[in-house]
C-alpha cells in the first residue's frame, strides 16, 4: 500500500486536524491537547482516537513532545 494510500482516511483527517492546533513555544511546534480533547474536537470516540495515534506513531508521523504525556509533534514524515 502506497504511503498516500494510507492517508486517504481518518489519519488524514487526524493529522490533518493536528496541524491545524499546533502551537509554537521556544521555536518548537507542538499539539498541547489530550487525546480526549482531541477526540472531542474532531468527532471521534476517545477509543478510535487513540488508536489512530497509535498507528501514527508506528507510522512515524507523530511522536511525544519531549517525552511527556498529553503534548504531540507532528514528525518532519508527518
Amino acid at each position: 500500500m502506497a504511503i498516500l494510500e494510507q492517508f486517504a482516511n481518518d489519519k488524514y483527517r487526524l493529522l490533518q486536524y493536528l496541524s491545524e492546533n499546533q502551537i509554537c513555544h521556544a521555536g518548537h511546534f507542538y499539539i498541547p491537547m489530550s487525546q480526549q480533547d482531541i477526540a472531542d474536537g474532531i468527532g471521534f470516540s476517545k477509543a478510535k482516537t487513540n488508536g489512530l495515534m497509535k498507528e501514527l506513531k508506528e507510522l512515524d508521523c507523530i511522536r511525544a513532545y519531549r517525552g511527556k504525556n498529553g503534548k504531540y509533534q507532528i514528525t518532519e514524515k508527518g
